[in-house]
């Protein structure tokens, strides 16, 4: 469940917006062999499932955002 939403959430902040087909592309790389027969509309369908019937809490979901954006701060102070 976190690692749908962590892969949502960290191509929202990598690209300014939600972009499922994105996000599902980063979850097919991070998890090469995991539920071969989802697709991109079925991760979109599991993370709002996830988010509707509040299986993680605000303050997880916050948490995971934080540590993102942390992240996402550390790749691109390499370049700068």
């Amino acid at each position: 469940m976190k690692e749908v939403l962590w892969c949502f959430a960290y191509t929202e902040e990598k690209t300014l917006g939600e972009n499922y087909k994105e996000a599902y592309k980063f979850w097919r790389e991070r998890n090469p062999m995991t539920k071969m027969s989802i697709d991109s509309k079925v991760l979109l369908n599991r993370k709002n499932y996830i988010l509707k019937a509040k299986r993680i809490t605000a303050v997880e979901i916050d948490d995971m955002k934080e540590n993102i954006r942390l992240k996402i701060g550390d790749d691109t102070e390499d370049y700068t």
